[in-house]
């Protein structure tokens, strides 16, 4: 158990940073659609080949992230991983893009570092004959729609708190997403090639497509410095709240600590004017 646990731990890393490094190459890029289709020329293919790039990388994390389910059963511990990722991204933006890392970025780093550890060192496996109830996640997902459904529409039309809004979307579309993942492979008893036969991965895919076409339009509207903190935010916080209803899956005291120093950590990480700079905007 405790091998196949570190291996899921390997593949949540690796489906974050896939995903977060992805994101910022696209996000670097995402200026290349102002040229609509002058975007093909010659002079602009190098931009959208990078951007191509960062949506692949974004694509690959998909599969990634189901392997880091099956060996750790718990979508609370893969999404808290996101953070490791955000440490590749500024590591991207200071060897790409030539930032500088400073105090803020090197605290950041070790509060998610910290946090990791000890999501790691207090977890225990679930359960044997892990369950989930569809009806409390349907619950859940309603809930979440009627609050950020009216602030969505309110942003969209006076553009006040936009970023966070938008950004708050993908997050919890993209942490949804984890959710139906583990809801997959419980229900294909942890068969990676079974889960394909019941609709909760396809599900996953779309929301996963919707996150990335609302990203995309935060990008566009909105600071990266706003966008980007709380997009990972929410990637990390949704699975740990739904999976409370959905499995009924309890984290221990410092476990939720450790979470909040996550989250911490991601704030200082990306929230920072080098997000906008990555992003073209200073």
């Amino acid at each position: 158990m405790e091998k196949t646990f570190w291996l899921g731990i390997l593949f949540a890393v690796l489906a974050s940073v896939s995903l977060n490094v992805g994101k910022g190459i696209q996000k670097w890029k995402v200026r290349i659609f102002g040229h609509k289709k002058a975007m093909f020329r010659r002079e602009h293919r190098k931009d959208l080949a990078f951007w191509l790039v960062g949506l692949c990388m974004t694509t690959a994390a998909t599969p990634l992230y189901s392997f880091a389910l099956k060996y750790t059963e718990k979508s609370s511990m893969v999404s808290t991983l996101n953070g490791v990722g955000m440490i590749g991204l500024v590591l991207f933006a200071w060897l790409v893009l030539r930032e500088r890392i400073g105090r803020q970025e090197i605290s950041g780093a070790l509060l998610v570092l910290a946090g990791v550890t000890v999501m790691g060192a207090f977890n225990h496996p679930p359960e044997a004959g892990q369950q989930y109830s569809l009806v409390p996640f349907l619950l859940c997902l309603l809930v979440t729609a009627s609050v950020f459904g009216p602030l969505a529409v309110f942003a969209w039309k006076t553009n006040r708190y936009f970023g966070f809004t938008f950004g708050a979307i993908p997050g919890i579309l993209i942490g949804c997403a984890m959710i139906l993942g583990d809801m997959a492979l419980v229900e294909a008893g942890n068969d990676m090639l079974g889960q394909l036969r019941n609709p909760y991965p396809y599900a996953a895919l779309v929301l996963g497509t919707a996150a990335l076409a609302v990203t995309q339009l935060a990008f566009w509207r909105s600071r990266a410095m706003v966008v980007v903190p709380t997009i990972n935010s929410l990637v990390i916080l949704t699975p740990v709240v739904f999976e409370r209803f959905v499995f009924n899956t309890v984290l221990r005291p410092p476990q939720y600590l450790a979470v909040a120093a996550i989250v911490v950590g991601v704030v200082l990480l990306t929230a920072t004017e080098k997000q906008d700079r990555i992003e073209g905007n200073a």
